[in-house]
């Protein structure tokens, strides 16, 4: 009787071991899930937070708070909130032009190192009214949601650039390499309006490229999934593959880089009579002429968004690796070279035609 009372108890021990791990467990519907996190400055203090949470419903709720760290301020909201604040849910970072205008390594810097946020999350710039594009919501549709704009299964088009949190800290932790950052304001009829590309160097914004330079920008970086081409007399095509080559040298002056860049691009619209021979060229000459004038306009601002850089860090010495921005990257002279092959044609039915499909 002895040896069955020491079993139970044994029993009952073990069990209360394995429920241990368990008290502080949290219902999931008491708990805010934010998935985007706006950072402005604050009338007050340093830094001013708003979390924007959505409900099954479709709507958001926004909790703000000031403070002089993003820590605290999220502290603080979660004193005043009725529910706990989980961050694991986290897809975006909107950052206020006037945040960024002082650098943002300590931003990322947290982000990384704060264990509830994501480091796939998104980060973006917002050039305008900060408040006024945080706040700005549609009419409620649980269907579409903030983080589809940067979604390349949903919004996402080759005109706005894309960085993650991740891709941000390496950068402004690298000798070799920048980033580009979307630069976005509130929509009319939709949640964002992409307003280009924020040029960084390090953590700070030193430029900007319009929609058709980051366009040129994605392609160098092989982003073209879904990018059209458009050209004179209402011509457009779709690029629907990209076979880019790197040719590098380093002479006595310095570094060069040719890039062959092969497009192989069907027809979505054109005018009667115009050959694929001449769209070819059109699209050609278009491409060669426009990446000229952006891959200078890059240059200009000392900023290797591109990561160039680190094409050439195998076969860098250390002291060059940490003189690429400052001495090698403005003496670098590059090339781009773009062949186009059409790889339809525009297929016009007869009314016979169409008559025998309808039938079949």
């Amino acid at each position: 009787m002895k040896s069955f009372r020491v079993k139970i108890i044994a029993v009952i021990m073990g069990m209360m071991v394995l429920l241990e791990g368990c008290w502080d467990m949290k219902d999931i519907n008491k708990a805010y899930l934010p998935v985007v996190m706006g950072i402005g400055k604050g009338s007050k203090e340093k830094y001013k937070i708003i979390l924007e949470i959505p409900d099954a419903a479709g709507k958001i709720q926004f909790l703000e708070k000031e403070a002089k760290s993003i820590s605290k301020a999220i502290d603080l909201i979660r004193t005043d909130s009725e529910k706990s604040i989980n961050l694991v849910h986290l897809r975006l970072m909107l950052f206020d032009r006037k945040v960024v205008d002082d650098g943002i390594r300590d931003i990322i810097d947290y982000a990384v190192r704060a264990n509830d946020i994501s480091i796939k999350g998104m980060i973006a710039i917002v050039d305008a009214d900060f408040d006024k594009t945080l706040y700005h919501v549609i009419s409620p549709t649980p269907e579409i949601s903030t983080y589809d704009f940067f979604s390349k299964e949903a919004g996402w088009t080759p005109n706005q650039s894309l960085v993650t949190i991740w891709e941000a800290y390496r950068s402004q932790n690298s000798y070799s390499e920048d980033i580009a950052v979307p630069l976005l304001q509130n929509g009319e009829r939709t949640i964002y309006a992409f307003k280009g590309t924020a040029v960084m160097r390090e953590d700070r914004m030193v430029g900007k490229l319009n929609r058709e330079e980051t366009f040129l920008y994605n392609l160098f970086k092989g982003n073209y999934s879904g990018g059209t081409i458009e050209i004179a007399e209402n011509t457009s095509v779709l690029i629907k593959q990209s076979k880019i080559k790197h040719h590098r040298h380093w002479s006595d002056k310095g570094p060069s880089l040719a890039t062959d860049i092969t497009l192989d691009v069907v027809i979505a619209e054109s005018p009667s009579g115009k050959s694929n021979v001449q769209i070819e060229k059109e699209v050609r000459d278009q491409l060669n002429r426009n990446f000229e004038m952006t891959l200078k306009k890059i240059k200009g601002y000392r900023s290797d968004v591109l990561g160039i850089g680190v094409m050439y860090r195998p076969q860098l010495t250390e002291e060059q690796i940490k003189n690429w921005k400052s001495k090698w990257f403005p003496k670098l002279e590059q090339k781009i070279n773009v062949r186009v092959n059409v790889i339809n044609e525009i297929l016009i039915k007869d009314e016979a035609h169409l008559d025998q499909t309808f039938i079949r």
